[in-house]
């Protein structure tokens, strides 16, 4: 790894973002077309046009010029585990190709596994300018490989919600949730509470259709007790209804998918402040209904975006961003086109979103799904500095709303600049502290070490191709 000679705590840090054009992401601040970002220690202490005169001798400056800052990007569902398995369900169909092509494999991998691939795919989403996750890690197979995937997040240095997963083997015994419960409480008095906030234990709840309402029942009540935020598949229809009658719907929760919520499921999740993490490009797909997008936004149910698994697309949530806006357009011109309102018009309502909506998803919305929607998703004053500044360079920038360059003419070359929590990860294209290399020599690893364990047991094992 490049070494770093920067020997002052993070709270004698001080930084200077100038001359970008700073989408604050805060209604009341707006869009600075030509603004610094001042940094000290590990928050935003000032936005404005020229703050030359509240920096020291030893500030650190990033001219930005010809650049986009935007509050660092978060991705609310994402299974680092299985980024070694990249394109590994491309040609995935069924829910049985998934079970049979990928899912299998979570037998197969052991502490250093979840190490590495987890390193592997928070060094990508870092480079990518996701300086967020909650990584639903539905591969603890045993404590030590829970405490594997925390360690890489520690490594990495992401700032990471590590959802613990509840959901054992298929046919676990009772004792399986027992010890899972026991060691999220651990995790939680030994990460939560003692640690630099960076890297915090959620809870990644057991699906409902593989468990019972008993289990989902403990889980949630645990969580509560120590405040921790919890996410939940939620494929087959009727879930989140289900839980509400259960008395355990709340916004603590966060829905992943969620394509068959019916409308007044979206009412209730509205109704207490919920939101849904959807993953446009796998839902979209695996051929899931899209209305969902148009449906949840209406209904005032937070949309929140995340890559699911790099067994099937790339770690670009710009993409997931790009084909949101696409689809909920498209769903717009088919309900147009179905009524008969041909060729299509303008009319209150319609269309519904514009790209500073989608950007908001993956930033203002997402900050609120993990749980720091105060501290997160604007770049204002006293929110934590997780900034990533975009070059628009050498071809320059889009016409018209920035806004609209982020999220439909960027891709993951573009991030110049990346800043977690008042720290420089990635300058000038490239990461500072951490190598690529290192991450696909990780993702190597992984897979010699899986698919030799996933033969032994007479499982498929896929070409690995020439290149190692």
């Amino acid at each position: 790894m490049p070494e770093t000679t920067d020997t002052r705590t993070t709270a004698e840090r001080t930084l200077l973002i100038k001359g970008a054009t700073v989408l604050t992401m805060d209604p009341e601040l707006g869009d600075l077309t030509t603004g610094d970002i001042l940094v000290t220690g590990d928050r935003i202490t000032a936005v404005g046009p020229d703050l030359d005169d509240r920096v020291s001798a030893d500030t650190e400056v990033v001219q930005a010029r010809g650049m986009i800052a935007v509050p660092g990007l978060i991705d609310t569902h994402m299974h680092a585990w299985q980024t070694p398995l990249k394109g590994l369900y491309a040609h995935g169909w069924t829910g049985d190709d998934y079970q049979s092509q990928v899912f299998y494999l979570r037998e197969h991998f052991r502490p250093e596994d979840i190490y590495d691939a987890t390193f592997s795919g928070t060094v990508q989403m870092l480079d990518a300018g996701v300086t967020g996750v909650l990584d639903f890690c539905h591969n603890v197979m045993s404590p030590e490989g829970a405490e594997a995937g925390l360690r890489a997040h520690r490594a990495t240095g992401q700032r990471a919600l590590f959802a613990y997963g509840m959901l054992g083997s298929f046919g676990a015994p009772p004792e399986d949730h027992a010890w899972r419960l026991d060691h999220v409480r651990r995790l939680h008095e030994e990460v939560n509470t003692g640690g630099d906030g960076l890297l915090r234990v959620g809870m990644a709840l057991g699906s409902i259709e593989y468990g019972s309402m008993d289990r989902i029942t403990k889980e949630v009540a645990l969580a509560r007790e120590l405040g921790l935020r919890m996410s939940v598949h939620q494929n087959p229809p009727g879930q989140i209804r289900a839980l509400h009658e259960a008395g355990l719907l709340d916004s603590d929760i966060v829905p992943a998918h969620a394509n068959s919520a019916d409308d007044g499921e979206l009412a209730l999740l509205a109704r207490c402040g919920g939101g849904i993490s959807f993953t446009p490009e796998g839902e979209f797909g695996g051929g899931r209904s899209m209305t969902i997008l148009n449906r949840a936004h209406r209904a005032g149910a937070s949309p929140s975006l995340g890559i699911d698994t790099h067994a099937r697309v790339s770690i670009d949530l710009f993409a997931a961003m790009r084909l949101t806006y696409l689809l909920m357009r498209n769903v717009d011109a088919t309900t147009e086109r179905e009524a008969g309102r041909w060729p299509l018009e303008r009319h209150p309502g319609v269309p519904l979103v514009q790209p500073r909506d989608i950007l908001a998803y993956a930033t203002v919305n997402a900050a609120a799904a993990l749980g720091l929607g105060d501290d997160l998703g604007r770049l204002t004053p006293g929110r934590l500095a997780d900034i990533v500044l975009i070059d628009t360079e050498p071809y320059g920038v889009a016409l018209g709303d920035p806004a609209a360059h982020v999220v439909l003419q960027t891709t993951p070359r573009d991030v110049d600049t990346v800043v977690v929590g008042g720290r420089i990860r990635k300058r000038d294209g490239r990461l500072t502290d951490l190598d690529p290399t290192e991450a696909g020599a990780a993702t190597r690893r992984v897979r010699e070490r899986v698919f030799a364990e996933a033969a032994a047991h007479g499982g498929p094992v896929p070409d690995l191709g020439p290149v190692r």
